[in-house]
């Protein structure tokens, strides 16, 4: 008898546009997002599994990057950019691979 195995590959999805991001301000504002809204649904941001700064080219823009798994159980790359006071979604990691009709959309007035 043979055995079937599935394997198990995520699905990495660009996404680059603006996102609304709920932070948590502590010592400093927009500390860390808590929450972001995608598609019209607010995702709670369950863990953070990274972060790190990143500049651009010409060193004058830096940028605040954090790689965080929401409540759907996937990874999002959200960037906060904090002298515009703005928060980019650069990419999402879907876990368990593509849904619906696998089209990310920014939130409307974004």
């Amino acid at each position: 008898m043979s055995e079937i195995m599935e394997t198990w590959n995520p699905v990495t999805e660009e996404a680059n546009f603006p996102v609304q991001v709920k932070c948590y301000s502590g010592f400093k504002a927009d500390e860390r997002p808590l929450s972001f809204v995608l598609s019209g649904r607010e995702f709670s941001v369950m863990d953070i599994e990274g972060s790190w700064f990143e500049e651009d080219e010409s060193g004058r823009e830096r940028r605040v990057c954090f790689r965080v798994r929401a409540d759907d159980g996937d990874l999002y790359l959200l960037s906060h950019h904090p002298e515009e006071g703005t928060w980019v979604l650069r990419r999402v990691i879907r876990l368990g691979g593509p849904r619906g009709d696998g089209k990310l959309r920014p939130v409307a007035g974004s």
